[in-house]
């Protein structure tokens, strides 16, 4: 399920592409930056390239899962990628660190890759799995490059204690005036979510996106549609609300009937 907000109201969408009004022939570079699943997203996206026949590939500025397949590269060789791209129409990259996690390719490498003609979809921060985060001083690591910022939050993260389920929780009960203790509200989502400390850090004149994700139940989409269209009063005008981005299942379109 993916909801935007078009026309002073929510609207189902058939993919990301068209809740943000992506053009297959305007190159996008996409840093995606929170908590909340970040690599669900990127791949969603991943997937919704391959099937425009979109010439990407996928990247970290940080750290992210490893991703262990046949369209893998670990070396920084634009050779190698026009190769692996060729025969299996998608390019993961990174340099294996564990058995789990992969550091990010030297920027120099991206560029080569941008300057090739590709798409590139980023992961530029990290969160331990925790479905909310404020960045800390080093962080996110925006590639100049980058066209769009997507910031996600999960929805599980909502009347939780900040430090149970917040990462660099000291940063975000910061920026709200909270205490570590406090638990997350709804309106807490949309403070950290606009601030230049929290979501909006290093955005810059770029174009800012927020998902909202996890919204698995009729509950939490209700709860979704509150926090989203509190951004929308906060001045952020691209707001999409997600769940089961993989699931070739209805489950998602069931939640928005039962809601609606």
């Amino acid at each position: 399920m993916i909801l935007s907000w078009r026309e002073d109201r929510w609207q189902t969408e058939v993919s990301l592409f068209d809740a943000w009004n992506l053009d297959r022939d305007h190159r996008e570079i996409l840093s995606l930056t929170g908590g909340g699943g970040k690599t669900t997203v990127i791949r969603r996206l991943q997937k919704e390239c391959m099937e425009r026949h979109i010439f990407h590939g996928i990247a970290t500025t940080t750290h992210m899962q490893y991703e262990k397949n046949e369209s893998f590269l670990g070396i920084p060789s634009l050779e190698s990628f026009l190769r692996i791209y060729e025969k299996y129409g998608t390019v993961w990259m990174g340099e294996p660190v564990s058995e789990e996690k992969m550091a990010g390719l030297p920027e120099e490498f991206l560029r080569q890759v941008i300057h090739a003609g590709a798409w590139l979809l980023l992961e530029a921060d990290g969160a331990k799995c925790l479905p909310v985060k404020a960045p800390e001083e080093h962080e996110p690591v925006i590639l100049p490059e980058t066209t769009r910022v997507i910031q996600v939050y999960g929805l599980d993260g909502l009347d939780q204690p900040v430090n149970k389920q917040c990462f660099r929780s000291h940063k975000v009960a910061e920026i709200l005036g909270k205490k570590e203790s406090d638990q997350l509200t709804e309106a807490d989502l949309a403070v950290l979510a606009s601030s230049p400390q929290g979501g909006r850090k290093l955005v810059g004149d770029r174009s800012y996106h927020v998902i909202l994700n996890k919204a698995d139940t009729p509950q939490q989409l209700r709860r979704a549609m509150t926090v989203g269209e509190k951004m929308l009063e906060y001045g952020i005008s691209q707001v999409a609300i997600t769940s089961h981005l993989l699931e070739d299942t209805d489950k998602g379109r069931k939640i928005w009937h039962l809601e609606y």
